[in-house]
C-alpha cells in the first residue's frame, strides 16, 4: 500500500501521492490544516528515495516526531507525527512492499482525503477559519 498518514485523531488522512507536500492553513498547501495551532506554512513532507523527511519551515508550534519536537526527521512505519493539534501514524511504504498499517477505514468512518489535499475541517472553537496568525500550543 502506498505510504500514507493514518489520522490518530479528528482530520483527514492524507495519502502521500507526490514527491513533495506542503502542509499549512494557506489555500496555496498541498494539505490545508484549518487550524489556529497550524502555521499558515507549517511544514514540508518529502520523498527521499524510499523514506520520507518532514521539516518544519520556522512555524510557531512546530513539528513533533514520536513525540519529539524536530526541525527535520526521517519518519519509518508506525511513527507518529504531530503536525500543530493534527496527529498522525505514518503507515505504508513508498515503494508498495507491505502494508505497514491497518487501513483507514477500519478505525474511521470519515472517508481518506483526496490525494494530497486535506478536506477543510469545522472551525476551531473560537470560530476560527484558518485566516490570521497562528497561536502557540499551550
Amino acid at each position: 500500500m502506498p505510504a500514507h498518514l493514518l489520522s490518530l485523531a479528528d482530520g483527514p488522512s492524507i495519502l502521500f501521492d507526490k514527491p513533495i507536500l506542503l502542509f499549512g492553513r494557506h489555500e496555496e498547501c498541498d494539505v490545508q490544516l484549518n487550524s489556529k495551532k497550524v502555521s499558515r506554512r507549517h511544514c514540508v513532507l518529502a520523498q527521499v528515495h524510499d523514506y520520507l523527511v518532514i521539516r518544519d519551515l520556522g512555524s510557531t508550534n512546530g513539528v513533533r516526531v514520536n513525540g519529539e519536537r524536530v526541525a527535520e526527521g526521517k519518519l519509518r512505519p508506525g511513527d507518529e507525527l504531530q503536525i500543530g493539534n493534527f496527529k498522525y501514524q505514518v503507515c505504508g511504504d513508498l515503494l508498495g512492499r507491505a502494508d505497514e498499517c491497518p487501513k483507514v477505514e477500519e478505525y474511521h468512518d470519515i472517508p481518506p482525503a483526496k490525494p494530497g489535499v486535506a478536506e477543510y475541517l469545522p472551525a476551531d472553537d473560537n470560530g476560527d477559519k484558518g485566516t490570521g496568525e497562528d497561536e502557540p500550543m499551550e
